[in-house]
């Protein structure tokens, strides 16, 4: 599933945090973002459709994924941008990054585009 990791095997904002962590040490924080699907996106609706299409195990019918209602910590788009900042000052990310990654980073990119 899309919000999984080795550590957290359930859908929840540590295992979001976790894929957010990955990205970071692969591209670097000026690359990171966190969109509107994130956010405010149907959840059962994405893990419903793509539950099927994950994995190449999936395809040949090795692999079942549970059905995921919601996920914990994600689960009321009210409350997920401030679940993320709080996420993030809990693990020591500074102003500058935190600016970057729930906004800053896609307005640079939209102005050097366009």
């Amino acid at each position: 599933h899309t919000t999984l990791s080795e550590e957290h095997r359930e859908h929840s904002l540590e295992s979001v945090m976790d894929h957010f962590t990955y990205c970071v040490d692969l591209v670097g924080i000026d690359h990171v973002a966190f969109g509107p699907d994130t956010n405010f996106g149907d959840h059962v609706g994405l893990h419903d459709s793509f539950t099927g299409h994950l994995s190449i195990g999936q395809a040949h019918g090795h692999v079942e994924h549970p059905r995921v209602p919601y996920v914990a910590g994600m689960e009321n788009p009210a409350e997920n941008f401030t679940n993320i900042v709080g996420w993030l000052v809990k693990h020591g990310y500074g102003d500058d990054d935190i600016s970057k990654v729930i906004g800053g980073n896609i307005l640079r990119v939209l102005k050097e585009v366009w």
